[in-house]
């Protein structure tokens, strides 16, 4: 669980909401209390470093991006983690890497998995060997692949639970 006052910037990916709740019925502890998503940066600045500056400067990063089209299929899985990777990820491999030179010092995930983290929707995280390989036998396969339509980003932040902090949306 995150502590109080972690910001991150996200993808939210609404059309992947029905596969983490049937995983959710069956296996609670495998899934994060946060709507389905494909993280930018996790964590971004600390809420309390959140002002006009910082969200106008998102602004303009965000700014022009053009909707695009995904597509969630290929299921990967590394222990008790289950992923569904995007193709293409090129629209969001360009919006990270805009938000990486713009804030160069803030590593995916603080640098646990190195600088550079694969575009990837969470289906199970922290789980039991057993229970991943479930998700992506008996679950997974029920839901993919998920065609989804990407039109903004968000900046949720923990306080006891996420919330979102400011929606940006896609019009170039």
């Amino acid at each position: 669980m995150p502590e109080d006052g972690v910001t991150a910037l996200v993808v939210p990916l609404p059309e992947a909401d029905r596969l983490l709740a049937a995983v959710a019925a069956r296996f609670p502890d495998a899934v994060r209390p946060v709507p389905a998503h494909v993280s930018l940066l996790y964590p971004f600045v600390p809420a309390e470093a959140l002002d006009e500056r910082v969200l106008a400067a998102l602004a303009e990063v965000f700014a022009g991006q053009p909707r695009f089209g995904v597509e969630l299929g290929e299921c990967r899985r590394a222990g008790g983690f289950v992923s569904l990777r995007p193709t293409p990820e090129d629209g969001f491999t360009a919006l990270s890497g805009r938000i990486r030179r713009r804030w160069p010092d803030l590593l995916p995930y603080g640098g646990r998995f190195g600088s550079d983290v694969e575009p990837h929707l969470t289906v199970a995280l922290n789980t039991s060997d057993e229970t991943a390989a479930a998700v992506e036998r008996e679950i997974v396969p029920e839901f993919a692949p998920i065609r989804a339509e990407v039109g903004e980003a968000w900046l949720i932040g923990f306080q006891g639970g996420w919330e979102l902090r400011r929606r940006f949306d896609f019009t170039g």
